[in-house]
């Protein structure tokens, strides 16, 4: 009886003939030499199939890394960031500008653009809570591209010029504990 089977190691597809009255049998590749066990499967009667039957193949798997601090650490300088990012919004649309005359000129550059405080104040406070859901992801150490987008994003909050260096940072540190994430349900981002 003729049978077709496959070389576990080196994938080569070859014919064999074996005795009718077979169900198991230990062959070898006329390609590699290597030997491995095969049994029938239930087929047709025309056609015979013979599959790997008996020693596990060897797997390789990657090997797992130990977690770090660095999204924790992220998670904090992104809750701070998003913090000082409404209390800037905050000062800055119920202050003359004397608190802050940074933002003044960033509002009389854009003025062009028909921006005003009340305008700057809710961009500050939006990008902000972006900040602020970046900080919960990155802490469960999930969605790495949304969680890096909205840290990226943070760095917009200004947080008194202090959480745009605070972003800065925390995005880095996102990007390289990058292998800690997980994403959604495909598993591990390698």
């Amino acid at each position: 009886m003729k049978g077709k089977t496959t070389c576990p190691k080196c994938k080569h597809e070859f014919v064999m003939d074996l005795p009718d009255n077979t169900e198991k049998h230990v062959i070898d590749c006329p390609k590699c030499s290597h030997s491995f066990v095969i049994k029938r499967t239930p087929e047709s009667d025309d056609e015979r199939g013979w599959e790997e039957y008996g020693e596990p193949r060897k797997t390789i798997l990657s090997s797992i890394k130990k977690k770090t601090n660095k999204p924790i650490i992220a998670s904090f300088l992104l809750l701070t960031t998003g913090v000082l990012g409404i209390f800037t919004a905050v000062i800055y649309s119920s202050s003359d500008g004397q608190l802050i005359p940074e933002l003044d000129f960033i509002t009389s550059s854009l003025s062009m653009f028909s921006f005003d405080k009340l305008a700057l104040s809710i961009s500050l406070v939006v990008f902000s809570i972006f900040a602020l859901t970046g900080s919960i992801t990155v802490f469960k150490r999930r969605y790495f591209v949304f969680t890096a987008i909205c840290a990226f994003l943070g760095i917009f909050s200004i947080g008194l010029f202090i959480g745009l260096v605070l972003a800065i940072v925390a995005l880095e540190l996102i990007i390289c504990s990058r292998d800690e994430f997980e994403n959604g349900t495909k598993g591990k981002v390698f």
